[in-house]
């Protein structure tokens, strides 16, 4: 991709610990000469890992991706817990561990395949009657958070030491994983509190392809390849035109469908019913 200032690009950058998502994304955007930019999926400020930076017109790509599934990798620490249900936060509780059994953590795990429902923490993003609840527990006061339905697999246990549990999990967008901990740890009646949370995959996305750097052409994408998820249809010239316009077009595809010229150039989304390819978010022409 030579000119990717032309439409707009996406870049998987492995984000460092310290940082929170949006400034870790203006640093991507600096190097790249983008004003406009965004990021899919936010991450913690001490969670590290992939981060898919949306810069230009490809910000308009972010609800395609946004909705895709996670993987993280994570510990827990046994025996305490925080305000933020992480060991980042302040330390409300230590309590003396006793010796975990394997099949213990695995029968738990059991109890959070599949759909479940999450209490969302204290210390996110969520708004409370109007504010952060983050900003609410900071006053120390305590934000009525909702209860949410989520979804997890694949979950493995990579390592289990006195104290600590080492784990990784697919999850469905909105999952907290400090969450997870917090209630994993208090099923093993012990309590506890997350650390070195790392994401690993957004959808076809992986942690391979990012880079730590903020300037690696490997770890930049054409807006084409954002949407490598979903089907793609490629478009004559006058086709194209209709679709500059906002028209329909015929084709079989079901679903969310990726619009493109014979070069791979992404000239809209689309959503198909079999039949017509109505588009729902343009580029060509714009």
């Amino acid at each position: 991709m030579t000119s990717p200032r032309m439409t707009g690009a996406a870049y998987l950058l492995d984000k460092s610990a310290g940082i929170y998502s949006r400034r870790a994304a203006s640093r991507v955007a600096k190097q790249w000469g983008y004003r406009k930019y965004g990021h899919a999926g936010t991450l913690d400020p001490d969670a590290t890992g992939l981060l898919i930076v949306l810069l230009g017109r490809a910000t308009r790509l972010s609800r395609f991706i946004s909705s895709s599934r996670k993987t993280y990798s994570f510990g827990i620490e046994l025996g305490t817990r925080t305000d933020t249900d992480d060991t980042g936060g302040t330390i409300l509780e230590k309590r003396p561990v006793p010796p975990i059994a394997v099949e213990d953590v695995l029968k738990v795990i059991c109890n959070y395949t599949g759909a479940i429902s999450q209490k969302v923490p204290d210390y996110s993003a969520v708004r409370v009657d109007g504010e952060r609840a983050y900003s609410l527990a900071r006053k120390g006061l305590k934000p009525s958070t909702p209860v949410r339905e989520v979804y997890t697999e694949k979950w493995k246990l990579e390592e289990l030491t006195g104290s600590e549990i080492h784990l990784s999990v697919t999850v469905s967008s909105g999952t907290y994983i400090r969450a997870l901990a917090r209630d994993i740890g208090n099923d093993l009646g012990t309590g506890g509190a997350a650390f070195d949370i790392r994401r690993t995959s957004i959808g076809a996305f992986s942690i391979e392809e990012a880079s730590k750097e903020t300037r690696n052409t490997r770890s930049l994408l054409s807006m084409s390849d954002v949407l490598r998820d979903y089907t793609k249809a490629v478009l004559d010239e006058e086709q194209r035109m209709t679709v500059s316009h906002g028209g329909t077009v015929k084709g079989h595809q079901d679903g969310i469908v990726a619009l493109l010229d014979k070069d791979d150039n992404l000239l809209a989304v689309a959503e198909g019913d079999g039949n017509i390819l109505k588009p729902i978010c343009v580029f060509t022409g714009s």
